[in-house]
């Protein structure tokens, strides 16, 4: 591992080993200015950032509270990738985390241990030898790490969150045992496509965990339906589907409880069970909870 402290921003500093490599994890512990317009953290495919081609450029737009993806090849710009639906992670004077996890298809972005977004490559990794900071923005220290899990969650007391970004992944923080539950208060966006509940073994993005539970409401083209499922050995299992019913239709709050027992999962909404799902694999290994999709959440609570 290689740190710098207290770089000078604009910052441009070589990477460690001579370019990015799957697995590079690069974590970034900064704070915008008081008067931030924008800050940018670029992986430059040169010593020279202002001649070279930027293989992801991540920049943070407190004017527009929009996190925009772009790249540089051949000194044109591609199509920028960003999305309103997020909510903006960065305040003026508030301090983040920011993680950039090189994996073989993609950039995997997290902010405050919360994994963010997506970033296909559009030039090979291997390609990106040089890190660059710049903008309204003071950085106390940059880290330089190889890992094969993404992103870093610390540990903490038992799962217990208001208002969480979303996506979402948290640890329990101690055992899903039988008779315990997870809530989820939350509320369906008013025109959804889908979202879904994970009960899952790791809350990194990559590699895949192995999700024992999967509550995955879907809303396309009109047809309301709700997806339970697995993942083992990164193969999804056979789909088990009901009805979504009132209970979940778009715009609506709800409770969500999924409570274990033991030999199946008892799925509650507002009070009233409306499946089960039965074990297809040991539910001990249960240690972590994700959330993604077009979902408001107000609390997430194992009890």
């Amino acid at each position: 591992m290689m740190t710098i402290n207290n770089p000078v921003i604009p910052c441009v500093t070589s990477l460690p080993g001579g370019c990015l490599q799957e697995g590079s994890l690069i974590i970034i512990h900064g704070q915008p200015t008081f008067n931030s317009n924008r800050f940018c953290v670029s992986l430059v495919c040169g010593p020279q950032p202002e001649l070279s081609a930027i293989a992801f450029q991540l920049t943070a737009h407190f004017d527009t509270n929009w996190v925009i993806r772009n790249s540089k090849l051949n000194k044109e710009w591609g199509v920028e990738e960003g999305s309103a639906t997020r909510k903006f992670p960065f305040q003026r004077l508030q301090p983040f985390q920011l993680e950039i996890f090189t994996s073989p298809s993609c950039y995997v972005v997290a902010i405050d241990g919360n994994h963010y977004c997506e970033y296909s490559h559009r030039v090979s990794y291997s390609q990106a030898n040089t890190l660059q900071i710049t903008g309204d923005v003071q950085v106390s220290m940059i880290e330089f790490k190889s890992t094969n899990t993404y992103p870093t969650f610390p540990s903490g007391n038992r799962l217990n969150v208001t208002n969480p970004p979303i996506p979402f992944a948290s640890l329990i923080n101690g055992p899903l045992a039988v008779g315990n539950e997870i809530q989820v208060h939350g509320q369906v966006k008013p025109y959804p496509n889908r979202f879904h509940i994970n009960l899952q073994q790791g809350c990194q993005t990559y590699p895949s965990p192995t999700i024992a539970f999967h509550f995955n409401p879907r809303y396309e083209g009109g047809n309301r339906v709700i997806v339970m499922n697995s993942l083992l050995g990164g193969q999804w299992g056979s789909e088990q589907r009901i009805a979504t019913g009132r209970h979940l239709a778009p715009g609506t709050t709800f409770v969500l409880s999924i409570k274990r027992q033991a030999y199946n999962f008892d799925i509650l909404v507002n009070g009233t069970r409306i499946a089960n799902y039965a074990h297809r694999i040991g539910a001990d290994i249960i240690d972590s909870v994700s959330i993604d999709g077009d979902v408001i959440v107000n609390k997430v609570v194992a009890i």
